[in-house]
């Protein structure tokens, strides 16, 4: 699968967008790496009560869920609103 998002392209985060609702599978989030000090966009693919699994489209070059577990909520910075892909 191609990755959704490349090196050098910009995006807009809606750091909103979870205060009324719950993120849910299939959102693109930008969140916190839970072991490192550092911010992923990941797309969610699993939601189990308040534990999100991640994976990146390229799964086997994208560090994942499968790396660093699920993430709770209060990692997720927000939800990914616009993608710019740069020439």
């Amino acid at each position: 699968m191609e990755p959704t998002l490349k090196p050098g392209d910009y995006v807009i985060v809606n750091k909103l967008a979870y205060i009324f609702s719950k993120p849910s599978e299939g959102d693109i989030v930008v969140f916190r790496h839970p072991k490192k000090d550092e911010f992923l966009v990941k797309r969610i693919s699993e939601v189990h009560g308040n534990k999100y699994y991640v994976v990146g489209d390229n799964k086997n070059y994208s560090p994942s869920s499968r790396h660093f577990g699920a993430i709770t909520k209060h990692l997720i910075i927000g939800k990914l609103f616009l993608h710019v892909k740069r020439n």
